[in-house]
């Protein structure tokens, strides 16, 4: 089982070098597989130690100024909704975020939270070791990175604002149309496991999609999604 916090010991390469020579990097991720990706691009790099892991937001919070955190790395699906007060409070304390948003998103209305929560870094979790790398050293100079995509995204949302209020619009044209997919298969009562072999998805990548679209829609149970797509797609008497 993943521990909820654990800190890092500095390599023997790490420990050679003066303290004020590295950015000091915190990984929120609960995957350990990709969590244990981002460290090694990150500790191969001569300037950097990532100094704490946690597998939650809260605990990400808890330990950043423990151990000095200048940077944090956090998966999308970890931050949003209920732990938005909790990144605000994390980028008040002067910790930069960097947000690995998830493959498919439409990023536009989580990137304008994430934005006024302080966050200053949003690139994609499928990102070039390389793009990850500049973008933490980024935020470790107080500068933003942001991908180029998701900044189109923002442009597109903030530009759209009969789209962005849902005027006119169902509820379920708020979720692109993998998550609407998903969604839709749960409110027919197939079970994360069926949804994907029926979509040709990993299990990982449905339950994103559910936690997504459960966010987006503002509801906390399958149960509720459920009925929100019932009725959203009960013909208009």
């Amino acid at each position: 089982m993943t521990p909820e916090f654990r800190r890092t010991l500095p390599s023997p390469r790490a420990r050679t070098r003066p303290p004020t020579s590295l950015v000091r990097v915190l990984l929120c991720e609960d995957q350990e597989v990709f969590r244990l990706g981002l460290r090694v691009v990150l500790e191969a790099e001569p300037d950097m130690a990532v100094v704490a892991e946690t597998a939650h937001l809260p605990a990400a919070v808890s330990a950043a100024d423990g151990v000095g955190t200048q940077v944090v790395v956090v998966r999308q699906g970890l931050v949003g909704g209920a732990t938005l007060p909790l990144l605000r409070e994390l980028c008040r304390g002067g910790t930069a975020v960097l947000v690995l948003a998830e493959p498919g998103e439409d990023a536009g209305s989580e990137l304008v939270d994430v934005l006024q929560a302080g966050v200053r870094g949003f690139l994609p979790r499928r990102s070039a070791a390389q793009r990850l790398v500049d973008g933490v050293r980024s935020l470790a100079k107080n500068e933003a990175a942001l991908d180029a995509a998701a900044t189109d995204q923002l442009v597109h949302y903030l530009t759209s604002p009969a789209e962005r209020r849902g005027s006119g619009r169902r509820t379920l044209d708020r979720l692109t149309d993998r998550q609407r997919e998903v969604a839709e298969l749960v409110a027919q009562g197939l079970s994360n496991d069926e949804i994907a072999a029926r979509l040709f998805l990993s299990l990982a990548t449905v339950k994103s999609h559910l936690t997504a679209s459960m966010r987006r829609l503002e509801v906390r149970t399958r149960t509720q999604l459920a009925i929100l797509v019932s009725r959203d797609q009960a013909p208009v008497a």
